[in-house]
């Protein structure tokens, strides 16, 4: 017999995959378990309903953003060049998961409810995340001052911003973690933005 863990991890992924083909309206539990070969019986089991069954998909999806951007980080780095990786790192992360980001960008505000618990979390994680990078760079001098938590939510809200235009590809030029981005976002927080130590732009590929 196959662990729990296993069984809903695949149920996971035959969701995702059946959710992203009919949409989060169209899809049934019965599709779900048509897609991963098992009976409805087994699907409610695990999920009572396809609304638990969508808040697991983005609990999941949004789980793996972070621990992906979590590898792609430095804690020793100096501020600004932590900063520079996370928002490449998540730029490059938004990538494998923009049918997702898609998906959930098109749905109604009724059902996007559904997911904003999980999305608010990684939400959080960031916030706290950005603040105490920016609080560090402000203690030892790198960063200007300037208010850390307001700064982080600020920051956030432009990266969400630019990442809808990154996702449906209407401003490709300008996308989240693209040198145009970084530098502007250096600038406008760096206390001496020409003596940037430790901060090198390399070209992002594909911008």
């Amino acid at each position: 017999m196959r662990p729990r863990g296993d069984r809903r991890a695949a149920l996971l992924l035959a969701a995702r995959e059946v959710v992203l083909r009919f949409g989060f309206r169209k899809t049934g539990l019965g599709d779900v378990a048509r897609q991963a070969g098992v009976s409805r019986a087994t699907v409610y089991n695990y999920f009572p309903d396809k609304e638990a069954l969508f808040k697991a998909i983005i609990a999941e999806e949004t789980a793996q953003l972070a621990r992906a951007v979590a590898r792609g980080l430095d804690p020793t780095a100096p501020p600004a060049d932590q900063l520079v990786a996370y928002v490449r790192a998540r730029r490059e992360q938004l990538q494998r998961v923009r049918e997702v980001y898609v998906l959930t960008a098109n749905i109604g505000r009724d059902v996007l409810g559904i997911a904003e618990e999980a999305i608010g979390s990684l939400r959080s994680q960031e916030r706290a995340f950005l603040a105490g990078v920016l609080r560090a760079g402000v203690a030892c001098g790198q960063f200007r001052h300037l208010d850390p938590d307001l700064t982080a939510a600020v920051l956030l809200s432009a990266l969400r911003g630019l990442e809808e235009d990154f996702v449906f590809a209407t401003r490709p030029d300008f996308a989240p973690g693209s040198d145009p981005f970084v530098q502007l976002l250096l600038v406008g927080l760096l206390a001496e933005p020409a003596r940037a130590t430790g901060v090198v732009l390399r070209p992002v590929e594909g911008t």
